[in-house]
């Protein structure tokens, strides 16, 4: 009891929905406030520190719902690749892949989802949160995408399905008349569906589009990663498109879960977006990778028959012996059929001079 009165948790969390609401509109001075700034904040943050960091956002939260900025950045992109129209409200940025997986599989628990189908592989850390949150995953082909014994068997049910595009570990994009099959599939039945692209916009053929922008947006849920897409990992950037109507509830859930970003990460995020959107882009590093991936090949390092077309992964057999090297192979990415075959970051064959 609170004054009298039976506590509701359900009215605690509107309460706080309702709030949030209310403080989009920049007008209201706000008391209460959880951001604030002092004297002080160049002193804390020392030399190094208070040159990155800009005086009006020291003392802030920063969520990216409330900065236009970013998302107006990441609708231009789209717009420049792919003459997508997106609004804010399709958008929801934040930090990191996983954190966003992590949202989306609550954001299902939200709705009561018992099971979801998807083709492999899967991130594992999708698996964890699904299997967490007794959401069952039902794989819809027993090989992958670049299997030749690949089939494409879809429920008939309307439903949720999940894939990756491209397949990470492999450097392979899933061929165009997959995306097709599917996207009719989607028309048919109305189902939702879950694009990890995290590794999309890395393509070496010099395409900067992805077919999967084609998919239904009012069904589809897309997340992109700009931070794999520039091979630059100590910021965490990533976003994840949707449909309209869902946005208000993913935006409070992940904030929820999340809370603000740093600093570093909404910088990085413009510049990434400011790189991507560019006519060269990010064509050094692709062209960097599949010249590495080349060479390694040409070589004798490695063999493969999954010929990579993106990312900075191969799938391949090594031909050389791998002395104290740690490997992942098929095991870690729900695959047979390939037992001499390895994953290789060709980023660090490059740095171990493999090539």
């Amino acid at each position: 009891m609170l004054n009298g009165k039976e506590f509701s948790v359900a009215d605690l969390i509107e309460r706080h929905r309702a709030l949030d609401t209310l403080l989009r509109d920049r007008r209201n001075s706000f008391l209460s406030d959880w951001n604030g700034t002092h004297p002080f904040v160049d002193d804390f943050l020392g030399p190094s520190l208070s040159r990155l960091t800009p005086d009006a956002l020291a003392g802030e939260y920063i969520y990216p719902d409330e900065r236009p900025a970013i998302t107006d950045a990441i609708r231009q992109f789209h717009r420049t690749v792919e003459s997508l129209e997106l609004q804010a409200s399709n958008v929801l940025a934040g930090a990191g892949s996983s954190s966003l997986l992590a949202s989306f599989a609550l954001w299902l628990a939200k709705r009561k989802t018992q099971h979801i189908y998807y083709i492999p592989p899967l991130y594992h850390s999708l698996h964890y949160f699904l299997a967490l949150l007794n959401i069952t995953a039902r794989p819809i082909s027993s090989t992958q995408v670049f299997d030749r014994t690949f089939e494409l068997k879809l429920p008939k049910e309307s439903t949720v399905l999940m894939f990756c595009d491209p397949i990470w570990f492999a450097g392979k994009h899933v061929p165009p008349e997959v995306i097709k099959a599917i996207s009719s599939w989607q028309q048919r039945t109305g189902s939702l569906i879950l694009v990890d692209g995290s590794f999309q916009y890395l393509s070496w053929s010099g395409k900067r589009d992805e077919i999967t922008s084609t998919l239904d947006p009012d069904l589809t849920f897309r997340l992109v990663c700009p931070t794999k897409a520039l091979a630059i990992h100590a910021y965490r950037f990533s976003y994840l498109l949707h449909p309209a109507v869902f946005h208000d509830d993913l935006t409070f859930l992940y904030e929820s879960l999340v809370g603000s970003i740093g600093i570093g990460n909404l910088l990085f995020g413009l510049r990434a977006l400011e790189v991507l959107s560019s006519p060269r882009g990010n064509r050094p590093l692709a062209d960097f990778l599949s010249d590495t991936f080349k060479a390694l090949v040409q070589r004798g390092f490695v063999r493969t028959d999954i010929e990579p077309d993106c990312g900075y992964y191969a799938f391949a057999i090594p031909l050389v012996p791998l002395d104290n090297h740690v490997v992942m192979g098929q095991d870690y990415f729900e695959l047979d059929g390939y037992p001499t075959h390895v994953r290789v970051n060709l980023m660090v064959a490059r740095r171990l001079q493999l090539t």
